[in-house]
This record gives structure tokens, sequence and C-alpha cells, in this order.
């Protein structure tokens, strides 16, 4: 009821910013034109941008992370700065491919950066309050959005539960809860319920007799207010779940993740495919040559190396590098140190500004990899890592990559101890909970800076 009010409201909110930056696309459009030569130029041109226009904000909004999309039009200021950031660049994006494809002179190319800019402030005003303003619209048509909102439970439940409502103030309004034990006569509690009249009565059913519940449920059906039950496993066990369907049986899932959805999840491989098909045929190609010389002269023996790492679900696969280190050496499975003698003359240059990474670019041409992702590890060291993480497994929910974010911020290279792998885990984690293609496209852009710049660990 209320997640169905929450997604209403969401798509009326992006829906009145979308009719809020038409009006600013005709306004520009007939100031532009204005100061033409002639009046009304290139319409046909025009509604293409315009068409492109709404494309672009509903491609936003259907791939904005369900944090932002909670958010909507109450953010503070750094979260609403962030998301009007977003907003524009994906106005500027869509414009941009639309110049790129169709070449149009016809369009004044100041119109097609100057309403980006310009739609920067209204995004601005809108993410911060244009909930208030949207509800405040909607109560003034008689719409009752808020619930009065009534707990029943232990005071440390109700507790709990008030705080996660508190989330959800513009749907809930809360009134003082009715506190009792398993012990509380049922008498005393459908009283004192049905005394209070809420709107919305949440009681915790385990902590309840069987008739003090079928009690409660009765009264809710006579006197017309709405019960809700909480699915208490994710509190006895310190986790959240999700309540789905599947075809007919209810069951408990962890929260979808972002690369869960399949639009997603075809958003980042088209990003993967163009990535590797710009890198590929200039770059990798000629490194190729390039490394085969290195190897002739310091260490004969085959190009690439090929090594068995665990990829998504823990499917393992083949990884592809530049072979860095001897053909002959005691123990391939040991991480790389300083100084390390298995390093043969030149594969120290490769690997230190990771140039025998370049051919891992095959292996997301092959969908093995993506660009940006959890870095992947032999099955041997994925048994020794998860022992320092409670969570590690959960990197394994998405591709693995070339780069990610711990490799950004600095956990890249040999893992000496526990803090490495806690570090870098809690980085990859981060990645897998709040993906988005803006996420890619900013560690592929500071990944290079770190290539320029290579780190101390880098060996």
């Amino acid at each position: 009821m209320i997640s169905q009010r929450e997604k209403t409201l969401y798509f009326s909110f992006c829906a009145l910013q979308a009719a809020l930056v038409v009006l600013l696309f005709a306004a520009l459009y007939l100031i532009n034109e204005f100061f033409r030569s002639g009046w009304l130029a290139a319409p046909g041109a025009y509604l293409q941008i315009l068409a492109v226009l709404l494309l672009a904000l509903g491609a936003e909004a259907a791939t904005r992370p369900q944090t932002y999309r909670l958010a909507a039009g109450r953010a503070p200021r750094a979260e609403a700065l962030a998301l009007a950031r977003r907003q524009s660049l994906w106005l500027l994006g869509g414009f941009g491919v639309f110049l790129a494809l169709t070449r149009d002179t016809s369009i004044s190319r100041s119109f097609l950066v100057g309403l980006p800019v310009l739609s920067f402030p209204l995004f601005l005003a809108t993410n911060q309050h244009g909930r208030r303003w949207l509800l405040h619209a909607f109560g003034g048509r008689g719409m009752h959005v808020k619930l009065r909102t009534l707990l029943v439970g232990t005071p440390e439940w109700c507790a709990d539960l008030r705080e996660y409502l508190a989330g959800y103030h513009d749907f809930c309004e809360m009134i003082e809860p009715v506190v009792c034990t398993a012990g509380t006569p049922a008498d005393r509690i459908v009283d004192g319920v049905a005394a209070l009249q809420p709107d919305l009565l949440v009681f915790a059913a385990r902590e309840l007799p069987r008739e003090t519940v079928s009690r409660l449920l009765a009264l809710g059906d006579r006197r017309g207010f709405r019960c809700w039950i909480p699915l208490e496993l994710s509190r006895q066990h310190g986790r959240r779940f999700e309540l789905q369907d599947i075809g007919g049986l209810s069951v408990l899932t962890p929260p979808t993740l972002p690369l869960a959805l399949a639009t997603n999840r075809a958003v980042k491989r088209a990003f993967d495919l163009a990535v590797s098909a710009i890198i590929i045929p200039p770059i990798v190609l000629p490194l190729m040559v390039v490394v085969w010389v290195i190897q002739r002269f310091s260490s004969p023996g085959p190009l690439f190396y090929r090594q068995q790492r665990v990829g998504e679900n823990g499917r393992l696969f083949e990884i592809l590098k530049f072979r860095s280190m001897h053909v002959d050496n005691d123990d391939e499975a040991r991480q790389a140190r300083r100084g390390d003698a298995r390093i043969y003359r030149g594969g120290g240059w490769l690997r230190r500004f990771s140039v025998d990474e370049f051919p891992q670019f095959i292996n997301v041409l092959r969908g093995d990899m993506s660009v940006i992702g959890p870095r992947p590890h032999m099955a041997a060291h994925e048994r020794e890592f998860e022992k320092f993480h409670e969570l590690y497994g959960s990197r394994r929910y998405v591709k693995p990559g070339l780069t990610g974010l711990a490799q950004v911020e600095g956990y890249r290279g040999e893992i000496k101890d526990a803090k490495d792998v806690r570090g870098r885990a809690r980085y990859d984690l981060f990645y897998v909970r709040h993906w988005c293609l803006g996420l890619d496209i900013r560690l592929a852009i500071q990944t290079a800076g770190v290539l320029v710049h290579p780190p101390a660990k880098a060996y």
C-alpha cells in the first residue's frame, strides 16, 4: 500500500520535473528563434530534440538508484546536487548522441548546451523541495495521503519500527504506541487500539498470543483500518529481506541489487562492449607485438598467461594476461612481491603500468568479465580471503572487473594481511550495492589516471 503510494509519488514527481523541463524547452526555443533571422526555423529538428529530452529523462528515472528514488523531492542539499548533476548530464549526453548520429546543423548548439545548464537549478530546487509542493497540491484537493499509524508491541520493538517508518513520514503520521508484552490481556490491547481509531495498525504477531492477533485482525476488518504484520526473520537474524512472489510462492529474499535487473545488466554490457571495441584494436593489438618482443629477449615462452579465476556466481573462467614472469617458477599461486625473482627483465614495467592486464579486454568481450567490478581471484585465495569478512562472497553477485572501486581507492596488488582483505571487500560490496552507469564511467576515468601515476603497491 505505502510502497505503491511511494512508487506513484515517485513517477508523479518525475513527470512533474519532465513537464517543467518541457516548459523551459519551449521558452528557450521561442527566445532562440526570436533572435534568429528565420522565425521558427527547423521545427522538425527541434521536435526530435524534444523527443530525445523526454527519452533521456525517462531513462535516467528508470535507472536511478533506489536510494535516490526514496529521497526524490525531499533530498538533503548534497544528494539533491548529485541528483541534479546526474539529470543534467543525462540530458547533455542524450543531445550529444543525437548530434553524433544526425550531424544536424540547423539546431543551435548554444540551445543544446544552455538547456541542461539552465535545467540544473530547476532540478536542484525540485529535488530538495518538490515532494512538499506535490503533497501540498494533492492535499489542497482533499487527497489525504498520511495514515494515522499505531504500533503495538514491546517497547524495544516499537522503538525499532518507529525509527524505520520515520523514512516514510510523508505517508505515516505516528501516534502514541500501545506498549504490551506476551502476558498483556487481549481485552486491554484490543480496547486500547479501538479507542485510538488508527488508519494503519502495525503489530508484532510473534510476540502476541494467537487469540490477540486474531482479535486485532477482526477489529481491523470491522472498524475499517489496515493491519500490517512485519516479517520478523530480518530482525531475528540481523539481515534485511524482501517479500517476493515466485509463481504464487511467497518467499523472503535479500534486497534486489542494481545488477539483478535485466535493464541495468543490458546497460552495463553495452558499456563493456563499447569500451572493449575502443581499446582492443588500437591498444591491445599493438601491445601484443611490443610484449612479444620484450619476451623474446628476456624470457621466451607463450605470450599470454592463463589462469583459472572465480567469476560471477562462483563460476570458474580462464583469465588472460600478458605473461610477466618466467615460464618455470616455483609457485604460480603465490602473490607477486616487490623484487620478486620470478618476474623477468621488463616484466616489472608491464606490471607497474598494468600493461599485463590489457588482454582481459578479450575476457570482457567474451562476457567472462566486465570493465568495472571486483577483481577476480584464484579459488584457493577466495577460500582464504572469505575468512576475514563475513559478507565477502557477495562480491561474486556481479561479474569481476579489470578494475574497480577498491583498486581506485588504493587496494590493489599484493594482499599482505586481513586488513587489506577487509578494505578491498568493503569497497567491492559498496560497488555491488550501489552500481550505476555513472559510477562505472567515473571509475574508468579514475583508472586512466592511476595508469599514468601508478601507486607504490604496483609491482
